[in-house]
C-alpha cells in the first residue's frame, strides 16, 4: 500500500468512525513480531502505549529496509500501521529523505489524536528515522 492508497481511501471514507475502521485494517497487515522481539530494545521510547518497532534488511532486497511493528492496543496498531506506509521497502537513504508531514496532514490525524498520541507519533517517527540511520551504517561498514 502506498501513501497515494491511503489518502484515497482516506478520502472515500465519509466519517472518522469510518477512517478508524480503515486504520484498523491496517493494524492487521503490519508483519508480525516474534515474542521475542518484544522486549525492552525494541521499545518506542516516550510512547504510552508499549510500542515496538524493528527494522531488518528486506530478505528480498537487503539494500531496503522492512519495518515490523506491534502495540499493546488495536488503535496503536494501525496508526503505527499508517505511520509506517511512507517508509516501508525504502532504503535508508529514502527513509531519512522521507518527510511525513504533508501525508500526515492530508489524513488529518495531528487533529484527531489527543495530544497524547501526537507526542507518541512523533516518538514513533523519531524511531523509524534512528533504525533507518542504524541501518544505513551498518551497510556502509
Amino acid at each position: 500500500m502506498t501513501t497515494n492508497d491511503v489518502i484515497d481511501a482516506f478520502e472515500l471514507l465519509d466519517d472518522w468512525d469510518a477512517r478508524y475502521e480503515f486504520i484498523g485494517d491496517l493494524a492487521r497487515q503490519l508483519v508480525p513480531l516474534a515474542d521475542e522481539e518484544r522486549r525492552d530494545s525494541n521499545l518506542v521510547p516516550g510512547c504510552n502505549t508499549r510500542t515496538w518497532l524493528t527494522a531488518d534488511p528486506e530478505p528480498a532486497d537487503p539494500t531496503h529496509i522492512e519495518y515490523r511493528a506491534d502495540a499493546e492496543t488495536s488503535l496503536v496498531r494501525g496508526l503505527v500501521a499508517l505511520l509506517l506506509v511512507p517508509f516501508q521497502h525504502q532504503t535508508p537513504a529514502q527513509v531519512l529523505e522521507t518527510d511525513p508531514s504533508d501525508y500526515i496532514a492530508h489524513l488529518g490525524l495531528a487533529e484527531h489524536l489527543s495530544a497524547n498520541r501526537r507526542a507518541g507519533m512523533e516518538h514513533f517517527l523519531e524511531r523509524v528515522y534512528q533504525l533507518a540511520r542504524a541501518q544505513q551504517a551498518a551497510n556502509s561498514a
